[in-house]
């Protein structure tokens, strides 16, 4: 019997996750890992100096059938680190607040993250999500079993154990900071709508659609991540549970949990064929109730006009609920994160009713990894900072320590912090501004390779459109300049030499550039491939601005709007389908699913880049956005315009998700692609270009159809580039050392 061989791209991504997920394991000292989890835990509090705690390794959670809900019982197990002292001398109290972790990347991995919060006086409860670690049940991954699970452990299960006093947070980066959102939808609420157990959390790295930030990015299904994600939580599940450890004793744990734990394990085998099938269903390609339900955006106060349209297949709790307003949530992510634009939403319309001093956002210049562990940042890579909000808000300190300024951005380019008092940034702290896109070449660059290599597809970016942008002009006589043409070639993506690819794989390939700024206090960033667009952008169309004679800040998202047309040219052959075919990698039976008939469809997909241009012409991506042709957000009574019924930026938009137009050749249709939020600073003597190809691979599947595209601009016709700049009026301040100001600062 022959065995399928592994293709090389999912092996490696499957190994770059399992690095990320065994990154906490770095934290020890030790030559050797201890022989069993309980070991693992009293070594690390011992590095701590903890000592007085007492833990139980597999403590068993039973979620009763929710009749209401229709959701299954199950049994979850935990395990809990508690105090055994009192928590005054002479008293016989040890009642405390309780800090849980809901996690699917086994929770003796991921408590040992948190475990300094226990020298500020918390209990700590970490448990397996159902379907994963050492919890019975199918994964549903962020679906509404997972959401009321977490209410119960919140309200039910921990407010009745004798070291709990009824009060308790939530932390954790990536799954688990969405959890906390998820949870926090379904938790029990006192009749002024104030959360009764549940009272501050602590999301890292979180997102709010699962459709636009995790799968699918502007119609254009996620290739890189989601195989790489699902791969390796189902990798987890298929690794022991560690109720095999037993009560106690790893050693000699009970026939009755060894067989438990079997029993368990057979369960989490089974539901791989179904966590792998959620890729290859064709349904899930468009915006649906199986993306719905697993966003937290689900539970903004703000609904869809229409509501969510679940009809009869969920409870109409699940999508009525909201977030209490006056639930403390502190937020953090990253400019070069998966979820930047999921985390910027989550505090402009997730928390939009709450007040300053119950929201808090931090972001930083991180990929995933890097905004998961707070990388840099000391008061977040050892829990203070976590610890300082939880103390205000969960023990009721006296400590408003973020409410003056509850933002705290890293502004790249000027590579400081600052802090804000809201985001979007104050209206008076910005100003509207309109780049172009022109068809006269762009200048070259002195000693840059690329003006040359590009020349031909290099043109300018400009501030006020003119005649001469779009027009020869002789004289009397004025004809056309060329348009730009953008050609779609399958056999030669764009996208792995970039910061997408780097970005879309969580940040892994720039863990040695993170760690040599760490440890060794150098930043190597600028000799990095993805630190650098030119090799990736060669045959893309670039617009690029004249260097710039001060500086420039942008801080927000961006929209590009464009006219375009396209003819589709020669199917690829038999021999070069499968050559592309075989790069993207066999281990999802592409040549027996419809995703190579997406793949081979007539469409395009836009590719929008952002970048900042040095005086030496090396183009460091600051931003992007991506929009499948037939995804653009085109108007039901002229396919060809936009919809008047369609706002930039607005979440709740999906008529063009919901309903596809496919394009027609050589018919000139109008586009938006928004690109997502970022905070730059262009030095002057830079310059800003924007980069639009057809392709971002291995990131987003490709489009197997070749096609010519031309960009059609004049004066009837004009392509913008709209974003915000940042002036210097306004309340805000710079924060030169982020660890003392987020330690020590009063407000």
């Amino acid at each position: 019997m022959c065995r399928k061989k592994t293709p090389k791209i999912f092996s490696m991504c499957t190994i770059c996750f399992l690095l990320i997920l065994s990154f906490p394991l770095l934290a020890f000292s030790s030559d050797t890992l201890p022989s069993n989890a309980t070991d693992t835990i009293d070594q690390k509090l011992e590095e701590l100096n903890i000592d007085d705690v007492a833990i139980n390794l597999n403590k068993r959670i039973s979620v009763p059938y929710n009749e209401y809900a229709e959701i299954e019982g199950v049994d979850l197990f935990a395990t809990v680190i508690k105090h055994k002292s009192p928590v005054e001398e002479g008293s016989e109290n040890i009642e405390r607040p309780t800090i849980v972790i809901a996690t699917p990347y086994r929770r003796e991995l991921m408590v040992l993250l948190y475990l300094p919060l226990l020298r500020h006086d918390y209990n700590i409860l970490a448990f397996d999500i159902r379907g994963t670690g050492s919890s019975h049940g199918g994964w549903v991954s962020f679906g509404p079993a997972e959401h009321y699970d977490a209410a119960h452990v919140i309200d039910e299960f921990i407010p009745a154990q004798p070291w709990s006093n009824g009060k308790v947070g939530m932390i954790g980066p990536s799954y688990m900071g969405i959890t906390q959102m998820l949870a926090a939808g379904q938790i029990e609420t006192d009749a002024q709508g104030n959360p009764e157990h549940l009272k501050a959390i602590f999301p890292i790295a979180t997102m709010s659609d699962v459709y636009r930030d995790i799968a699918v990015q502007g119609g254009n299904l996620n290739l890189e991540f989601i195989p790489t994600w699902l791969g390796g939580v189902d990798i987890l599940g298929a690794l022991p549970p560690l109720l095999f450890a037993g009560e106690e004793d790893f050693l000699d744990p009970d026939q009755e949990a060894i067989n438990e734990a079997f029993e368990m394990w057979e369960e989490h085998l089974r539901n791989i064929p179904v966590t792998l099938g959620w890729i290859l269903n064709g349904d899930n390609l468009e915006k649906n109730d199986f993306y719905d339900t697993k966003s937290t955006m689900l539970y903004w106060r703000d609904k869809p006009e229409d509501g969510w349209n679940f009809e009869d297949k969920y409870p109409p709790e699940l999508g009525s609920n909201s977030i209490p307003d006056s639930l403390p949530t502190f937020l953090t992510g990253g400019w070069f994160d998966i979820f930047t634009r999921g985390t910027c939403n989550a505090y402009q319309h997730g928390l939009k009713y709450h007040s300053d001093s119950d929201k808090a956002m931090l972001i930083g210049p991180w990929y995933h990894l890097g905004a998961s562990l707070g990388m840099g940042v000391k008061g977040l890579m050892n829990s203070e900072i976590p610890a300082r909000w939880f103390n205000w808000k969960i023990k009721e300190g006296s400590d408003p320590f973020m409410q003056q300024y509850p933002v705290m951005l890293y502004v790249m380019g000027e590579k400081r912090w600052r802090a804000e008092k809201s985001w979007p940034l104050p209206e008076e702290r910005t100003e509207k501004e309109t780049y172009y896109l022109s068809k006269s070449k762009a200048d070259s660059i002195s000693g840059d390779w690329f003006s040359t290599a590009n020349s031909n597809n290099n043109y300018q970016l400009v501030k006020d459109a003119q005649d001469s942008d779009y027009y020869h002009n002789l004289l009397f006589w004025s004809w056309p300049k060329d348009a730009p043409e953008l050609q779609h070639d399958p056999l030669q993506l764009h996208g792995l030499i970039s910061r997408s690819s780097t970005r879309w794989l969580m940040g892994v390939p720039a863990l040695g550039s993170q760690v040599s700024k760490l440890l060794l206090d150098k930043n190597i960033d600028s000799s990095m491939p993805w630190e650098d667009e030119r090799l990736d952008e060669v045959g893309a169309l670039t617009f690029t601005t004249k260097e710039l004679k001060k500086d420039i800040e942008i801080a927000g998202p961006l929209k590009l709007t464009f006219w375009a047309k396209t003819d589709f040219t020669k199917e690829l052959s038999k021999e070069q389908l499968d050559k592309v075919i075989s790069n993207i990698g066999d281990s999802l039976n592409l040549e027996n699913n419809s995703m190579i008939d997406l793949m081979k469809k007539d469409d395009v997909q836009w590719v929008v880049e952002l970048n900042d241009v040095f005086p030496d012409g090396r183009a460091r991506n600051i931003t992007s956005g991506w929009l499948s042709a037939e995804n653009r957000p085109y108007d039901p009574n002229n396919l060809r315009y936009i919809d008047p019924e369609y706002t930039a930026f607005d979440p709740f938009y999906d008529n063009s998700y919901i309903n596809p137009s496919p394009i027609k050749e050589s018919k000139v249709y109008k586009y938006v692609v928004e690109l997502w939020p970022t905070d730059n600073v262009f030095k002057k003597g830079h310059r800003i270009r924007l980069s639009i190809s057809a392709s971002d691979f291995p990131h987003l599947f490709p489009v197997l159809q070749p096609s010519e595209n031309e960009l059609v601009l004049d004066e009837n016709h004009k392509a913008k580039l709209e974003f915000k700049t940042v002036n210097q009026s306004g309340d805000y301040k710079w924060v030169d050392n982020l660890n003392d100001y987020m330690l020590t600062h009063e407000n």
